[in-house]
């Protein structure tokens, strides 16, 4: 079991998990436990708690060539019907040029308590030219647990790894967007979450 957020992040393939996470500026993290429990803000939503859908397009540039890649996220997307649940998904690719070398797809799913904007339920499939990782993570009261099964496409070795990180309350990449927008928030304030975006927790 681990119980404090990771401050690295790796790139590796996943560009546009990058992307997510970078997003957030992520502060360093201090490794005695009690000491970064004590940065984090209330995790309740404020006032401005907006829940209509919603969809962002993104057109993402590389060396200087426009339309590199494209993100798009979809909140509360019409054509999804899960009662009770506030339901964000988004899918991302490297277009063009980009694509020929790095050839990227993404696609990510997010099932978010509508009240508490506490996350539920997080799942990610991630696609280039080497391999295939799958990620899905489930919230629980008091932990969060995450599997990732990474399949590289040359071969077809599949790699399991599953872990468990003791703490609550955390938050994923869509469901601290959410919480953010909802907060009413004056010149010098800040926001301080763990968030746990796809295997790993990290301070936001």
């Amino acid at each position: 079991m681990n119980k404090s957020p990771r401050r690295a992040v790796t790139c590796g393939m996943t560009a546009f998990r990058c992307l997510a996470i970078f997003a957030f500026l992520l502060i360093p993290v201090l490794h005695a436990e009690p000491s970064w429990q004590k940065e984090l803000t209330s995790p309740s939503p404020g006032p401005f708690v907006v829940q209509v859908p919603v969809t962002l397009d993104f057109e993402l540039s590389w060396k200087g060539a426009i339309n590199s890649g494209k993100v798009r996220i979809e909140f509360a997307p019409p054509d999804v019907k899960k009662p009770g649940t506030f339901v964000v998904r988004s899918s991302s690719a490297s277009l063009g040029a980009a694509a020929v070398l790095f050839p990227y797809q993404s696609h990510f799913w997010s099932e978010i308590d509508p009240v508490s904007l506490r996350p539920r339920f997080f799942s990610a499939v991630e696609t280039d030219k080497k391999e295939s990782v799958t990620t899905t993570v489930r919230h629980f009261p008091g932990r969060v647990e995450s599997r990732e099964v990474t399949k590289i496409t040359k071969t077809g070795k599949v790699k399991q790894t599953d872990k468990v990180f003791s703490f609550s309350p955390v938050f994923d990449v869509f469901s601290a967007m959410l919480h953010v927008r909802s907060q009413k928030l004056d010149d010098g304030d800040h926001i301080t979450l763990v968030i746990h975006p796809f295997d790993t927790p990290y301070l936001l």
